[in-house]
């Protein structure tokens, strides 16, 4: 069998390991990625402020792919072709019998005006974005002035936003800012500490606590009409002045799930069942962001799902025992992304969140939250181990 996997981050990089782990040597293995970089995006929230270099969060895929006989091509996928099973790159095509799709997702800029890149807002989704967001840092501390951070409409990446906001305020303290730089979260969440999966535990009172402490102000269910080049325009015409913006977007599918009618939806993410094969075509799996997940709660402001890092690699974990079953004709897994555990550590400057759920939605049986500066250290710890078990091509 031939089973080719599209994309090498963090669903893609665990499903090609998994995959040839299970299937032995008599199965081939290919990856296909637009870079062989493996970016370990949890990182980016430090990268701006200069506490990473990016060489301590990537990692080349090549060496541990090829230990265990992985081919990787280094390649822009176009589309994809589910009716002749094919994976058409600009001039070429590889046939498959299964395949991963992993290609995770784009951020939608374009639906706020004046956002993204090169524009009057900045972004730590990927490696390219965050450049520039340490760039535009590093000259708003020549000036300060007021701080707007934001978790748009329809974004899944709250918790990024979360603590890309207490590591600013960090680093405006040590630098003596704080007092000229005021500082305002927009979210497109119901309340603080929703994090896109309905909130755990005590969070909100946590969040609120914290807020206040650091004279934090905060709109809940807002949406992004305007970036301006000091200043956010909301949809009720409120205007929040500001010297530097950082907006997690909206996401979009992948370009080349979006370029292949009857593949994704309109959105241009994968729907799959609970064992995250396609509805219409059986040899087709998706794992992490290029998965739709439905919001399990009606919102005044739409959100999206987070299924990154942990979700993303149990979801591809899942798709690759599949297809090992679907070979050897073994018994199928399901895992529907709610029941998928809820593991996340928000970093807060030198402090931290440990949260904890055995489901990845609300509501839990267990859900548990752990403050203080240890948060933070596991957090660290986490990114050592991650990065050194993936080097060696453990997951």
């Amino acid at each position: 069998m031939n089973i080719v996997v599209a994309g090498n981050s963090f669903a893609g990089f665990t499903a090609a390991i998994e995959l040839k782990q299970l299937v032995g040597s008599d199965h081939e293995v290919i990856v296909i990625g637009k870079s062989p970089n493996f970016v370990f995006v949890p990182s980016l929230i430090w990268y701006p402020f200069g506490l990473r270099k990016e060489e301590d969060i990537m990692f080349d895929v090549r060496p541990p792919l090829f230990q265990r006989d992985i081919k990787f091509f280094e390649a822009e996928i176009v589309r994809f072709d589910p009716e002749n099973k094919q994976v058409w790159l600009h001039d070429e095509y590889f046939p498959y019998d299964y395949l991963v799709i992993a290609t995770g997702f784009e951020p939608d800029y374009e639906s706020i005006p004046g956002s993204g890149p090169g524009k009057y807002s900045h972004c730590i989704c990927n490696l390219d974005c965050a450049r520039e967001a340490k760039k535009a840092w590093s000259d708003y501390l020549t000036h300060g002035g007021p701080l707007v951070v934001a978790a748009a409409q329809g974004t899944a990446y709250f918790a990024s936003a979360y603590e890309f906001l207490f590591n600013a305020q960090y680093q405006l303290a040590k630098a003596g800012m704080i007092s000229n730089s005021p500082i305002t979260f927009i979210t497109s969440e119901p309340f603080l500490g929703h994090l896109g999966i309905g909130g755990i535990a005590n969070i909100q009172e946590i969040g609120e606590r914290l807020f206040k402490k650091y004279n934090f102000k905060w709109i809940t269910d807002a949406s992004i009409k305007e970036v301006l080049p000091e200043k956010i325009i909301l949809e009720d015409n409120r205007e929040i002045l500001s010297r530097y913006t950082m907006i997690i977007p909206r996401f979009s599918g992948s370009n080349p799930v979006k370029n292949s009618p009857g593949l994704g939806n309109e959105h241009g993410f994968i729907e799959t069942n609970d064992e995250y094969r396609h509805h219409d075509f059986p040899e087709i799996y998706a794992a992490g962001l290029a998965v739709d997940v439905e919001p399990p709660e009606e919102t005044e402001v739409k959100y999206n799902i987070p299924r990154t890092s942990y979700p993303s690699e149990m979801m591809a974990k899942t798709a690759a025992w599949n297809i090992y079953a679907d070979i050897f004709g073994l018994e199928k897994r399901s895992l529907s992304f709610s029941d998928i555990n809820a593991y996340s550590i928000l970093a807060i400057g030198n402090q931290g969140l440990m949260i904890i759920g055995d489901h990845m939605l609300s509501p839990s049986g267990l859900e548990m939250i752990i403050p203080g500066p240890q948060a933070h250290w596991a957090k660290v710890a986490h990114e050592k181990y991650y990065m050194l078990s993936r080097r060696m091509g453990i997951v």
